[in-house]
């Protein structure tokens, strides 16, 4: 349900909502690694102005996922915040505008126990759906600092041994950052911001938290508590091998770039007609 539309069960008490947004149709949201950490430090940025709880987040390549703890006018101010802070980045860095709204999102209400499992399971099994890794091995999610012996075990570089100008330079923020936050190659690590404490008090056991997220079937049970049909389809990033694949052995180009206009929507119509892929994907990947 689309924020405006939303009816808070909570009535405006301290609840959990599942903010999804829209799968973006003609460009990429994120394009590079540091586009996704860029996206990672806006997340705990945010965490800093808002009285809101992180409990889950997955950032896809032109979508993410945020499970958030607090009151429902709190959670979508962050939410609005994070997309207001996307539109800068996108602005700055490809030029692109006009792609993201704060209202072109699906919020839901996680209102029992097995719901809530089901929405961290669904976000973090995200990475394993579109074919890009598993959660445990997908480095902008916040899988790694669930039921994990080892997490303090991961060392970043502390903030309070950076000076200030470092700070808004790595950053692009003039946010206060608490000198005890550690970042690793300019990502905030997640354990400093992310609420993994109350998900492990709610799941409370760490063979059912895995059980859940290896699921099979929790798609479809999270896409009809949502009132969302469930799709099958590729990924951009599985798209974007297929297609460099085929320019190398069909059209011996290195990229689709090299490509005239007239081969170019040749290779559209065959991309159409051999995987079924939406116009608006190939329009968004080979930038027709």
């Amino acid at each position: 349900m689309r924020p405006t539309e939303f009816q808070d069960p909570y009535n405006g008490q301290e609840g959990v909502f599942q903010f999804t947004m829209d799968h973006l149709e003609k460009t990429l949201l994120f394009r590079t690694a540091d586009d996704y950490d860029y996206g990672v430090n806006a997340l705990a940025l945010a965490t800093l102005q808002h009285p809101v709880k992180l409990l889950c987040y997955s950032l896809m390549s032109n979508h993410l996922h945020l499970l958030l703890k607090g009151k429902f006018r709190d959670c979508l101010a962050y939410y609005s915040g994070i997309v207001r802070r996307l539109r800068i980045m996108l602005r700055q860095r490809y030029g692109v505008t006009g792609v993201l709204s704060e209202n072109a999102c699906d919020v839901s209400a996680v209102t029992d126990e097995r719901m809530f499992l089901n929405e961290i399971a669904y976000i973090l099994r995200n990475p394993y759906k579109a074919r890009v890794a598993s959660p445990y091995a997908f480095a902008w999610n916040s899988a790694d600092v669930y039921f994990n012996p080892w997490r303090d075990y991961v060392r970043g570089l502390p903030f309070g041994t950076m000076m200030l100008k470092e700070k808004k330079a790595l950053l692009q923020s003039h946010i206060t950052v608490p000198d005890e936050w550690e970042h690793m190659n300019g990502r905030i690590l997640n354990r400093f911001f992310v609420a993994y404490d109350l998900v492990e008090k709610r799941v409370t056991d760490s063979i059912r938290f895995f059980d859940r997220i290896r699921s099979y079937d929790v798609e479809s049970i999270v896409h009809t508590a949502h009132g969302l049909p469930e799709r099958i389809t590729y990924t951009d990033g599985e798209m974007q091998e297929k297609i460099q694949a085929i320019c190398q052995h069909e059209y011996h180009v290195a990229s689709w770039q090299q490509l005239d206009n007239k081969t170019l929507l040749v290779l559209a119509r065959s991309l159409a007609r051999r995987f079924s892929v939406p116009k608006t994907q190939i329009s968004r990947l080979l930038g027709i």
